[in-house]
């Protein structure tokens, strides 16, 4: 975790928001020390902070850019200082390799005892994995040498949702056929898992936070910061509130840099830091260009009796034509889930050819309708690959950081796995850094251990073997003559061939003009198998704002269309997955169209970045203004905001008193189209603004309601998934957590008329898989009890248990008809000595109290050990009510609340 200090300095900056465009599915609300807005990736979250403090507040700005213009109404963002934080190494990317290189620096730094050792993740995703698609083969090489116990029953934190490879089929499809073929060696899977990448990023977040990995979701790097020397000295984010013309507005903050002694770039394919030091550094003057696949994918859940657990099924042919490069997969993992795709080569030369079209003409084959048949789709996704391979290979070192992973292009394309190699690739440059690090003399740091490590590694051996079958494909003899060539690779020459075939140009050259192509026509979906492009977007749970500024820049719409519609005839809306880019009919243009682009339809796969001839198309991150933030969260509460802080992909909202950021937003409302998720966290203890005794913690608690609804019948679950299941009734849900019984949890909601509508709506629906039972469970003799104020241990009285779970220490008998204070901690320990400091001080014989006990005849055995912390763990206290004894009455204890 980060320190204090680290994580004021980064409350006192503001990045810019939305990385992805306001979350795939939800944004979370984080309530206690820091509040945070955001609109990255999958998730827009927010803290709320009750505890603002002179250091991280300052007043609101009317106009940086007024302070800044000159006389000539210019202003140039780059004369506002950027606030900065050093840290040893900056890893970008929060995928498996940048993950992977973070848990080995620390494993390295923790075992040489140097825990002070600083590691950060910057990821742009709202949350670690949102920008990642399930259904995944991982060969575990890497993964057993990072984690040996992975997998392990003896482990605890053990990953336990992978799936062994079982059976393997490999098939040349025809229209109407599967014509079975031998599996190249590359492709066996006997030892791998099928697994959902999402998830298994997810897990390596967690194992890097528990080492001490600094990890923070929602920071996406834009830039890269140089030294005088022109080496790297670390990353910065984007500035926030510029607008469509490219000047700053009102809202305009600067970004935030981030200065490194090492910074390693795991952005994946095509990211955008790596283009820009791969120029500046000329990392592919001994490389070929770089070739890009499009993937194209579906997860469904399937009838069971359709199921086979670990079976994997790949093929070739239809329905791509004979010179596009591709292959589909169908992979069967988890509880009836199938994982289906399409991979596309973006060198295809026909401008009429759509991925997207080609992939649901696919499931239309019979190898893949019968087992969909029956089925639901359960989300849609595409992203790009590297394909180029062994010849695309860039320099990895450059002075002050390396590539790794997808950065670098490490996919093996014939074993259609490229995750393993990422991985290692990771640790080689981990292990590379740590070691210069040690040798470090305050100059700039160059890897020359990492270039000559991965030359030495199972990675230059795999690629190499394989270098030339991806690019067999592409020479006169098509696809037959690739599928022949790379046959007699796998089974015989094994790479040892003396030569090297070379890729094509880049893939945007490789298209052709449309009259020199066959024009395709792609039959209507049938909505159950096959699905419009916006129905599949939908799965994505993308959405954006039409008013919002469009992120997919084009210099000049009009030139674009000059240039790109009489050759192309529209290619950018048939490569594109998400149906972003279309030419709408107009008689006032020239040619009788207009370039339209549909900003809130991207997916973010990037595909227009690498294909579009004309290549004029800059993909930008979506904005979100200050002024948006406090417009909306105005409107919900009477708490006075002193501050906000936008960051890409969260950010923090300051309220001037402590309890105000309980009653924020509610759980499930509406912002710019996405549904708020609503969480409180621990913030700062400042006992000036909160007052409470010495010996507690003076944090605000999570706003409670007495309207509570029990389900029971749940599978294994969380409570954000919980909720997000309470939500599914339209109502605002207040709190929601899991029981301790296994199968049972619990949901609060704001009125009794909302807990009567949920559970009519709730009660017996399915919940993963689950059906559920939903009754009201409200506790209405539930009264308030002072936080603070001293009490007899507790019993097991709902909501006691389920609210903090947090036990008072055991106290002794006592007759009063009231709860008295507890006694100074330091009066016990000076009139005890002998550790009885639990019991009540000897009083003066009074007529209601029962005879005084002797010495040593203690019915109630020796008394429990001092609890030093009032939050530690509560231990058995079996200690019985004090019996009647002689003429005495028994004694009726009032209750506790």
């Amino acid at each position: 975790m980060a320190s204090r200090g680290v994580v004021l300095r980064l409350l006192r900056h503001d990045t810019r928001a939305g990385a992805s465009l306001l979350s795939k599915a939800s944004a979370t609300l984080r309530a206690a020390s820091q509040s945070s807005i955001a609109t990255a990736g999958k998730r827009a979250s927010i803290r709320c902070s009750a505890f603002p403090s002179p250091s991280q507040t300052r007043a609101f700005s009317k106009s940086i850019a007024r302070k800044l213009t000159d006389e000539h109404g210019h202003f140039d963002p780059r004369q506002v200082e950027r606030e900065s934080d050093e840290v040893d190494v900056c890893i970008v990317g929060g995928g498996p390799a940048g993950l992977s290189a973070a848990i080995r620096l620390k494993q390295l730094a923790n075992e040489a005892g140097n825990e002070e050792f600083r590691v950060i993740v910057l990821e742009k995703a709202g949350e670690l994995g949102a920008h990642v698609l399930s259904g995944n083969v991982l060969e575990p090489s890497a993964m057993n040498e990072l984690f040996p116990d992975w997998l392990s029953e003896d482990n605890p934190s053990r990953f336990d949702r992978a799936t062994p490879a079982k059976a393997d089929k490999m098939r040349f499809l025809t229209q109407n056929s599967a014509i079975p073929i031998p599996s190249p060696p590359q492709m066996n899977n006997h030892g791998n898992y099928i697994i959902s990448l999402n998830e298994l990023t997810k897990w390596l977040g967690e194992r890097a936070e528990e080492l001490g990995v600094e990890v923070y979701p929602g920071f996406a790097a834009s830039e890269i910061v140089y030294k005088s020397d022109g080496s790297v000295l670390g990353v910065a984010t984007n500035d926030l509130g510029v607008g469509r013309d490219g000047k700053a507005k009102e809202t305009f903050e600067r970004g935030m840099e981030f200065h490194a002694r090492v910074t390693l770039l795991g952005e994946g394919c095509h990211g955008s830091l790596t283009k820009q030091v791969s120029k500046k550094f000329d990392l592919r003057r001994d490389s070929q260009p770089q070739t890009y696949g499009l993937g194209v994918k579906e997860v469904w859940e399937i009838q069971p009796e359709k199921f086979r657990p670990g079976e994997i099924t790949h093929s070739m042919g239809y329905p791509l034509p004979k010179d596009t490069y591709g292959g589909a997969w169908m992979y069967h993992f988890g509880e009836n889930m199938v994982s289906i795709g399409l991979v596309v080569g973006l060198d295809y030369p026909n401008p009429w050819l759509s991925p997207y079209g080609e992939f649901q003409k696919l499931k239309h084959h019979p190898l893949f309708r019968e087992v969909l048949e029956g089925g639901k789709c359960i989300s849609y996704g595409a992203r790009a690959l590297n394909e180029g391979g062994f010849q695309s290979i860039p320099k990895c070192a450059f002075p002050g950081g390396a590539l790794i992973g997808d950065s670098a292009g490490f996919l093996n394309v014939p074993k259609i796995k490229g995750t393993h190699t990422a991985m290692r690739s990771a640790m080689l440059a981990a292990e590379s850094t740590f070691a210069a690090l040690q040798n470090d003399t305050g100059g700039t740091v160059f890897l020359f251990d990492y270039e000559e490590s991965l030359r030495k590694s199972s990675i230059w051996k795999e690629l190499y073997e394989v270098r030339n079958m991806r690019p067999s494909f592409s020479t006169p003899l098509g696809i037959y003559g690739g599928i022949l060539y790379s046959g007699l690779e796998a089974y015989i020459l094994r790479g040892r061939t003396p030569w090297t075939l070379k890729h094509h140009g880049t893939d945007a050259a490789a298209t052709k003009p449309a009259s020199e192509c066959a024009k395709i026509e792609y039959p209507k979906p049938d909505g159950k198998i096959s699905f419009d492009i916006l129905t599949s977007v939908s799965r994505t749970g993308t959405n954006h704002e039409e008013d919002q500024p469009v992120h997919l820049q084009v210099e000049d719409w009009d030139k674009h269309t000059d240039i790109a519609w009489p050759k192309y005839q529209g290619v950018e809306n048939r490569f594109c997955p998400a149906g972003v880019y279309e030419y709408v009919e107009d008689s006032t243009k020239e040619h009788g169209v207009r370039f339209q682009i549909n900003a809130q339809n991207c997916i973010h796969c990037k595909t227009c970045d690498i294909k579009v001839p004309t290549q004029d198309i800059n993909w930008q991150t979506p904005q979100v203004t200050k002024q948006d933030i406090e417009e909306h969260f105005s409107t919900h509460g009477t708490g006075k905001i002193t501050e906000i802080k936008l960051m890409n992909g969260f950010g923090f909202i300051e309220y001037e008193d402590a309890m105000d950021a309980r009653d924020i937003v509610p759980d499930g409302s509406d912002f710019k189209g996405e549904r708020l998720t609503v969480q409180f966290a621990r913030g700062p203890r400042r006992k000036e603004n909160f007052p409470a005794p010495t010996d507690r913690p003076n944090v605000p608690r999570p706003r409670r309601t007495i309207f509570r609804m029990l389900i029971s019948g749940l599978p294994e679950t969380s409570w954000q998934d919980l909720k997000d299941f309470a939500r599914q009734s339209g109502l605002d849900v207040v709190y929601s957590e899991t029981g301790r019984e296994p199968g049972r949890g619990f949901v609060e909601f704001e009125t009794a008329n909302d807990l009567k509508t949920a559970v009519e709506k709730l009660d017996g629906r399915e919940f993963k898989g689950s059906r559920v039972t939903c009754v009201p469970d409200p506790y209405e003799d539930r009264s308030y009890r002072d936080p603070y104020r001293s009490r007899s241990p507790r019993r097991g009285y709902p909501p006691v248990d389920e609210y903090d779970r947090r036990y008072s220490v055991p106290r002794g008998y006592s007759p009063r008809g009231h709860f008295r204070e507890r006694s100074p901690l330091p009066m016990r320990r000076e009139y005890y000595g002998d550790g009885y400091g639990r019991r009540t001080p000897p009083r003066p014989r009074i007529e209601d109290y029962p005879p005084p006990r002797r010495p040593y005849d203690d019915p109630y055995g020796p008394p429990p050990p001092r609890y030093d912390d009032p939050y530690a763990p509560p231990r058995p206290y079996g200690r019985p009510r004090s019996p009647p004894r002689g003429e005495y009455a028994a004694y009726e204890r009032p209750r506790y609340w």
